[in-house]
């Protein structure tokens, strides 16, 4: 089960922009839908490349999709998320992108055969060195309510093979993004 599951994670590359919010965020930060009468208003973040490519993903650290990837995740009825417009501004042009709210949180960690890096205090996870998946909590859960989610423990937005498939069988290929299957990600692959 662990090699059917991936974390999605930028592209390596110093023109695309990471995003940040242009308005306040607290309501993304619970463990539910949230309720929006408009598009959220993003930005780029610092540091803004000299000469900015805007591509299919960029991060927030909360997916922010391109419309055509919407369109997949949107058609695979992922439960437990919410694909909320968000207008970028991009320099002087407000480009439309999809903001995926990963409002299912799993508590998924097997700590036992995880390599992890624990605060003292509270026990919180503030390190992964490997990650690896309780297979007892994910058989629990119906596979469509676990095709994409975020886990409780961590910021890490984690998708179905099935999902994956899905967003790469794109023509021509989603630029900015890459999927690293759960055994060969940790903390650090968004820097390999």
């Amino acid at each position: 089960m662990q090699h059917e599951y991936f974390i999605l994670l930028g592209a390596r590359s110093q023109q695309h922009p990471l995003l940040a919010w242009g308005q306040s965020y607290r309501d993304f930060l619970k463990a539910r839908p949230v309720e929006v009468l408009e598009p959220v208003k993003l930005r780029l973040g610092e540091p803004v490349p000299p000469r900015p490519v805007m591509v299919d993903h960029h991060s927030l650290p909360s997916p922010v999709v391109s419309s055509r990837v919407k369109e997949v995740l949107e058609a695979a009825q992922l439960q437990g998320v919410q694909l909320v417009p968000a207008d970028v501004q991009a320099g002087d042009e407000v480009l439309r992108y999809w903001l995926v709210h990963m409002w299912r949180r799993l508590a998924c960690v097997d700590r036992k055969h995880s390599a992890l890096t624990l605060d003292p205090t509270d026990g919180d996870i503030l390190d992964i060195d490997k990650l690896v998946l309780d297979e007892n909590v994910l058989r629990e859960i119906p596979l469509q309510e676990r095709l994409a989610f975020r886990l409780e423990e961590a910021v890490v937005h984690v998708f179905h093979r099935s999902v994956v498939d899905r967003v790469m069988s794109l023509t021509p290929p989603p630029e900015g993004l890459r999927f690293i299957p759960v055994p060969d990600w940790n903390d650090s692959s968004g820097f390999r």
